[in-house]
């Protein structure tokens, strides 16, 4: 079962998730808090341990939009349960280790968060309105927010055990730091002349097939409520929570400008589900609502007809711009005389060509240290570019731009991969396939 997420082995993502703290709210795991609620259902069975339907829920609504998008809904469903298997696979391990993390340092992480300030200073009132919005009491944030300060100490541990040797050192000097001389060849469409017209049937199949391209933005109106009364401002925020809305609010957008800036910040993180909220900033208490939400509209095959019709024709013009480009590619290869002016190049770092042209390390491996001499075709925008190299010049290592700390980062995140493939293959994992669907 496990297979069905195995197979988005790299943990950059989770790592991420681990180490940053802009998005606390959402990222954690709260598998023991159901000790709390009683039995849940598990979306997943890490070890010992149950990830709860709930947190999985909680997790997913940090993507609600790429949710929206039906081709990469299933992906996003499997990368988070990923993410979220290989964060409690750390945790665990982490705790066998003997890694802990104190009250002390859980209160001195929540005490930073300025999302929790009003008037420059650490609210107890703010943090409990914040949480409150998305659904979470102090104890389960805190226990969360513990979970992820053992795994980022485990992850610093272990990559302080991380090293590079000279040697390697010196490879990657030649391989970003060499000096390539010779030619490139540029092909664009814009010589391309095509009789195609799309059909009435490849115009509507397109449509169909990419709805979410011609999705308007929403439509939000907000409403605002000021006042100097706590009790007043609570009496307002209560009844917004029960769905009755005062009537002494006023309509507010961008172009209030007595309106401080953190009220306007606040309004940015109201969702469907959580349209209320209030803070208070200089002594004034501030009352948010979205008082109505109009969800994007898609567009009518007749507004979008002739933007497809454009995108299908360049669509057309693009496979065929491909097809040349390695055929010309190829001419090259065999020493045929190609009619496309080149345009001339020396002494460029081959790490050009990676920023350049998008190529992996191995492709950068050949172009460095192959006897080949025609390299691409390489999609550069919306052109392909060709490259022949007349001269390679080996780089003076010492005067070569020390990239240890480039090199070890690589490496870590390459050792890291494996030690966590291995980490969750050792592990007992169970998926509930019927819960992600």
């Amino acid at each position: 079962m496990y297979a069905l997420i195995q197979k988005h082995k790299r943990i950059a993502a989770a790592v991420i998730a681990v180490a940053s703290f802009s998005f606390l709210f959402w990222m954690f795991s709260i598998a023991d808090i159901k000790q709390m609620f009683g039995l849940q259902r598990c979306i997943a069975v890490v070890g010992d341990n149950c990830i709860t339907l709930r947190e999985y829920r909680y997790e997913l609504m940090r993507y609600s939009d790429l949710l929206d998008n039906p081709k990469i809904r299933e992906i996003v469903k499997q990368q988070v349960l990923y993410n979220m298997v290989s964060r409690e696979a750390l945790y665990q391990k982490a705790l066998s280790l003997g890694f802990v993390v104190s009250d002390k340092e859980v209160a001195e992480i929540i005490k930073s968060d300025k999302g929790f300030y009003e008037n420059d200073k650490f609210s107890f009132v703010k943090y409990q309105s914040v949480l409150e919005r998305i659904g979470l009491t102090p104890e389960e944030y805190e226990l969360g927010l513990k979970k992820i300060l053992t795994v980022q100490k485990f992850l610093d541990f272990i990559e302080k055990s991380f090293y590079v040797t000279e040697k390697e050192i010196n490879l990657w000097n030649k391989l970003l730091f060499s000096k390539i001389s010779g030619k490139f060849y540029i092909l664009t469409s814009d010589k391309i002349s095509i009789s195609y017209k799309p059909t009435q049937e490849e115009i509507e199949r397109y449509y169909k097939d990419n709805l979410d391209k011609f999705k308007t933005k929403p439509e939000r109106k907000y409403r605002l409520w000021k006042t100097s009364d706590k009790k007043k401002a609570y009496e307002i925020y209560t009844k917004l929570k029960k769905g009755e809305i005062p009537e002494e609010g006023i309509i507010i957008n961008k172009d209030n400008k007595d309106i401080p800036e953190d009220v306007f910040r606040e309004i940015e993180r109201l969702s469907p589900r959580n349209r209320q909220s209030i803070l208070k900033i200089s002594g004034i208490y501030y009352i948010v609502y979205i008082e109505d939400l109009k969800e994007g509209r898609i567009k009518s095959l007749k507004e979008v007809r002739e933007q497809i019709e454009k995108t299908l024709i360049e669509s057309k013009k693009e496979v065929i711009l491909k097809e040349e480009a390695y055929k010309f590619a190829e001419n090259l290869r065999k020493g045929k005389k190609v009619r496309i002016k080149p345009v001339a190049f020396e002494n460029s770092k081959a790490e050009d060509f990676v920023r350049l042209f998008g190529i992996d390390i191995q492709e950068l491996v050949r172009v460095v240290f192959s006897a080949d001499k025609i390299f691409g075709p390489y999609k550069s925008g919306n052109r392909y570019v060709v490259i022949s190299i007349e001269k390679r010049l080996p780089v003076n290592i010492k005067n070569g731009k020390d990239i240890k700390q480039v090199v070890l980062k690589e490496k870590s995140q390459d050792l890291l991969d494996m030690y966590m493939n291995n980490l969750i293959s050792s592990i007992r994992v169970k998926i509930n396939e019927e819960q992600i669907r």
